[in-house]
């Protein structure tokens, strides 16, 4: 019996080291055969209970950083749009901050708010509702004050974009005809009819505030109707502009160059302010053979004639004057009176002849302005719960017709505080950096704040197209001046008081 010792120890060896998770001297253990540390749940062949009832342990998860709300739209929205699109827009952006209603992306410039929320919009709306974010609104700025927002509740139609960013209020029906603006009106119905290389280009000139942007939508909108199939693109200088520095900053010119050269009607308003922009001016320049060539209507407006356009190169100034030039003056004091009427009526308000020749009467270079009045008028009517009478109107007015009197033009304000300095008008209106020019410059733009009615944009455009960022800069340095420098703040202080 005893030949059969050998294979039993070997039997319960082998057990051994197959049971106990920890065996010592096993080939599966990592201590030396013979010795057991302290701890280890194993004696010698048996498991302690103390190692069964010890759980397994479970290796770290990496830490993951979790998603922002943007990030989880961007991940949609990388499969509606271009690749090169979204690396040349949507790479860089970030959230900042998110609240119950809304999320805050930070982009580039302030060029980037408006054209991403413009372009983008349907696919960003899509992308945040796809994303469980519909009730939110996605909002856009950059390091200034420009902000857009995209809403995925009321996301853009598709096809609206055909007819670019008209105003639906902007039509021939709304627009009320008198011997100052009449030969603009008919060479504005026959382009929108026909299209003709006898008025190719029409080139509509006027001072502000008299009509020429609700013209040149009118004729838009009366192609569309005429022509559903036509592609319309109404565009502002200052649109046209930033399309072009995005293209060449971004490599994307000959996308932008398919855009305005596949337009059967191009509507370019305030022109005047592409000059001295020279890539603008060239893409325009080779814009204007294409579609001309093309038998493509053009469409520009300017506050003044081509010929009066400082800066503007011979070969535009050509083109412009090539087609027919027409102008609009302020409008009489019937046609001022008729626009009171049509605009009451459109609010379904009643007023008198008195109240409308009161307000024809002092209101006589701006259709704009015309309009102003009549909505001080009657907001203040309805505040009062009191009917348009001329007494309520001469008391909703009296300050601003007070002030009125009062008010110098921004052009003698400039030209004020240019003098003051020994300066010429045209000096600070230029693009010069040098500091004897910059400074007056800025006191000139806090001065028209504090003293007019101008609004950001308009201080800018003032000042050779400069952006309204610009402006609000300027104008916070010299606030910050008066505080900190007595003679700077007496200096503003005397020119305030001069025009306020």
């Amino acid at each position: 019996m005893r030949p059969l010792a050998a294979p039993v120890v070997g039997l319960e060896r082998s057990l051994h080291s197959v049971v106990s998770p920890r065996s010592c001297g096993t080939v599966d253990s990592a201590e030396p055969r013979g010795r057991c540390q302290p701890g280890s749940g194993a004696v010698r062949g048996r498991v302690l209970e103390s190692d069964l009832a010890r759980p397994p342990r479970l290796p770290k998860r990496p830490f993951v950083e979790k998603q922002t709300s943007w990030e989880k739209i961007l991940e949609h929205l990388k499969s509606r749009i271009d690749e090169r699109d979204f690396d040349s827009w949507f790479r860089d952006t970030r959230q900042r901050t998110e609240t119950a209603d809304a999320i805050y992306v930070q982009v580039r410039t302030p060029l980037f708010v408006t054209f991403i929320s413009e372009t983008f919009a349907v696919q960003i709306a899509e992308a945040a509702r796809l994303a469980g974010f519909a009730r939110k609104e996605i909002r856009f700025g950059s390091d200034g004050d420009v902000e857009a927002t995209v809403s995925p509740q009321r996301s853009p139609a598709e096809p609206k974009r055909r007819s670019g960013t008209l105003n639906p209020a902007y039509t021939f029906e709304n627009f009320v005809t008198g011997e100052s603006n009449r030969l603009a009106h008919a060479a504005a119905l026959r382009v929108a009819d026909l299209g003709t290389r006898q008025y190719n280009p029409l080139f509509v000139c006027g001072k502000t505030g008299l009509g020429k942007t609700h013209l040149m939508q009118a004729i838009g909108h009366r192609r569309l109707s005429k022509r559903p199939g036509d592609k319309v693109l109404y565009l502002t200088s200052e649109a046209f502009v930033n399309e072009v520095v995005l293209g060449v900053r971004f490599n994307r010119m000959e996308t932008v160059r398919q855009r305005l050269r596949a337009c059967d009607l191009l509507l370019l308003d305030d022109v005047q302010f592409v000059v001295g922009k020279e890539a603008s001016e060239n893409e325009l320049f080779h814009t204007f053979n294409a579609l001309y060539d093309a038998d493509k209507q053009i469409v520009f407006s300017s506050d003044v004639p081509p010929r009066e356009i400082q800066g503007l190169t011979d070969r535009l100034k050509s083109r412009f004057e090539g087609g027919l030039i027409v102008d609009i003056q302020p409008p009489e004091f019937e046609t001022r009176v008729a626009i009171l009427r049509r605009k009451a009526e459109a609010q379904s308000v009643t007023l008198d002849d008195e109240v409308a020749f009161f307000l024809a009467a002092k209101i006589k270079t701006s259709v704009r302005q015309l309009e102003g009045y009549l909505n001080r008028v009657v907001t203040y009517s309805e505040l009062t719960r009191e009917p348009i009478s001329l007494e309520l109107a001469r008391e909703s007015l009296k300050d601003v017709l007070r002030a009125e009197e009062h008010t110098a033009t921004p052009a003698e304000i400039v030209k004020a505080v240019a003098s003051h300095f020994g300066l010429k008008p045209a000096e600070l209106r230029s693009r010069t950096k040098k500091e004897q020019i910059v400074f007056p410059r800025q006191v000139a733009m806090y001065v028209l704040k504090e003293t007019t009615n101008l609004s950001l944009p308009e201080i800018g455009r003032l000042f050779s197209d400069k952006h309204h960022t610009t402006a609000l800069h300027s104008i916070r340095k010299i606030a910050a001046l008066r505080e900190e420098d007595p003679e700077v703040d007496r200096l503003v202080s005397g020119f305030v008081a001069q025009y306020r």
